[in-house]
C-alpha cells in the first residue's frame, strides 16, 4: 500500500490484478460445481438404463424407494394436495421404441401407468436439455401413482442418446451448448411430441401392459427447463427458425400444459410475442434461485404467464428453489434435505391439482388452485398468481 502526498492510499496494480484474478478463478469454480450437480442430477436418475439397440417391455414393479411422506396438515390447519403416494400400484416400461418414418428416426420413451384395470389421461413430460428420459421420476411416478399414465421420450440434445450413439464429444454440457444453438433440435422436440400423441393407439395394441389404459382426448404435457419451451411450443407458443419465423407447433389434442422452469424471449426462438395466442391452460412453476443461465430472472420465467392469454393461467413463485429443485429433491447439502423434499412436494401439490382441474375435471382441485391452501401449506414459501 502507498500513500499519495495528499495522504490518500493507493493499492498495488499487482495487489489489484491478484484480487481480480482470485475473483475471476472463484467465480469459474463456482459455476463449475453447479454445472456438474445439475448435469449429475439430470442424468443419474435411478432405476432405469438406456440402449439405443434393445426394445423392452418388461414390467416392473413400483415398490422399491418411495418419496418419503409429506406432512398432510401444515401448523396452522391447511391440507396437502396428494403430496404422498397415490393408491394405485404402478407398473413401468422403462424403454420402449417408436418410429418416426417420415423422420427416419427411432424415438425412445419410458412409461408409467396404474397396474388397476381402467382408462387413465395421458401425460407426456419432456426433459431438460441434455436430459433424457431417466430424468424426472420423483414427479412422473408419482403421477402415474394418482391415475395417470406418464409418458417421457428422450429428444435429440439427450447426452445419454449421443453417447450410446457413438457421437463424437457426447459430454453433457456439450449437449446442452448444442440444444441453445442448433435450430433444429428446437423444432424436433414438439414433432415428437405430436409424434407419440400419434402412436398412443398403437402403444395399446403393442403392449398388453397398456391395453385400454390410455385416454387419447385427455393428454396434458409437462416439461423442465428446455422441456417448457417443449411444452410452450406444443401450447401455441411460435418460435422462430432461420428463414421461418413465427413457427407455430400447436397440437390441439394437448389439453393443457405444466412449465417447470418456463422458457421466456430470446431463447429457442422466442420472442415478446410468441406467448400473445397462447389460449390452453397453463401452469409455470419457477424459484427464487431459478437464475440458470445468463438471461433467467423471475421475471423472466413470468413472461409467458403474464403475456398469454387471461384464463386458467397459473404461476408459482418457490422461495428458495433452483433450477433443479423442481424435479428431484437429491442435494449436495445435507442440511438443506428438508427444504428441498418441501419444495418437490409442493410442486407435486400443484401439478396434480392442475392435472385434476384440467384432465380429470374435477372441481376440488380447481378450487385448490383458486384457494390460498398451497400458500398457507408453505406457510409463505410459496406464491401462487392466477389470470
Amino acid at each position: 500500500m502507498f500513500l499519495t502526498a495528499t495522504g490518500k492510499r493507493i493499492m498495488p496494480r499487482d495487489y489489484i490484478r491478484r484480487r481480480r484474478l482470485f475473483r475471476r478463478i472463484s467465480n469459474v469454480f463456482f459455476i463449475s460445481v453447479f454445472s456438474v450437480a445439475a448435469a449429475y442430477l439430470i442424468t443419474n436418475q435411478p432405476k432405469t438404463g438406456f440402449s439405443l439397440p434393445q426394445v423392452s417391455s418388461a414390467l416392473t414393479s413400483s415398490q422399491s424407494a418411495p418419496l418419503a411422506p409429506a406432512r398432510a396438515i401444515a401448523d396452522n390447519g391447511a391440507v396437502a394436495y396428494k403430496s404422498q403416494p397415490g393408491p394405485y400400484n404402478v407398473g413401468e416400461l422403462p424403454d420402449i421404441v417408436v418410429r418416426d418414418s417420415k423422420r427416419n428416426k427411432d424415438l425412445h420413451v419410458r412409461v408409467f401407468y396404474p397396474s388397476q384395470p381402467g382408462q387413465y389421461p395421458v401425460i407426456v413430460f419432456s426433459h431438460g436439455a441434455g436430459g433424457s428420459q431417466s430424468c424426472c421420476e420423483a414427479l412422473t411416478h408419482h403421477w402415474a401413482s394418482y391415475g395417470y399414465v406418464t409418458l417421457q421420450p428422450t429428444h435429440d440434445d439427450s447426452f445419454r442418446q449421443r453417447r450410446a450413439s457413438g457421437t463424437e464429444d457426447a459430454r453433457f454440457m456439450q449437449a446442452v451448448r448444442d440444444a441453445l444453438k442448433t435450430p433444429a433440435l428446437w423444432e424436433s422436440r414438439p414433432l415428437d411430441i405430436s409424434l407419440l400423441i400419434d402412436l398412443l393407439p398403437n402403444l395399446q395394441g403393442r403392449f398388453p401392459e397398456l391395453a385400454a389404459k390410455l385416454d387419447t382426448n385427455r393428454v396434458g404435457l409437462g416439461g423442465h427447463s428446455m422441456g417448457s419451451f417443449t411444452s410452450e411450443a406444443i401450447g401455441g407458443a411460435v418460435f422462430d427458425l432461420p428463414g421461418r419465423p413465427g413457427t407455430n407447433a400447436a397440437d390441439s389434442r394437448v389439453k393443457a400444459i405444466l412449465c417447470l422452469s418456463p422458457q421466456g424471449p430470446g431463447q429457442f426462438g422466442l420472442t415478446e410475442r410468441s406467448f400473445d395466442d397462447v389460449v390452453i391452460p397453463y401452469l409455470g412453476i419457477t424459484g427464487s434461485l431459478d437464475s440458470l443461465g445468463p438471461i433467467a430472472s423471475p421475471a423472466w420465467h413470468k413472461f409467458p404467464f403474464d403475456h398469454s392469454k387471461p384464463g386458467d393461467k397459473y404461476q408459482i413463485m418457490i422461495q428458495g428453489a433452483n433450477h433443479m429443485s423442481f424435479i428431484s429433491a437429491r442435494t449436495l447439502l445435507p442440511n438443506r434435505a428438508p427444504q428441498a423434499q418441501s419444495i418437490l412436494d409442493y410442486t407435486n401439490s400443484a401439478a396434480l391439482a392442475f392435472w385434476d382441474a384440467y384432465l380429470k375435471r374435477d372441481p376440488s382441485a380447481k378450487h385448490y388452485l383458486q384457494s390460498d391452501a398451497l400458500e398457507k401449506l408453505s406457510q409463505g414459501a410459496v406464491e401462487l398468481d392466477r389470470r
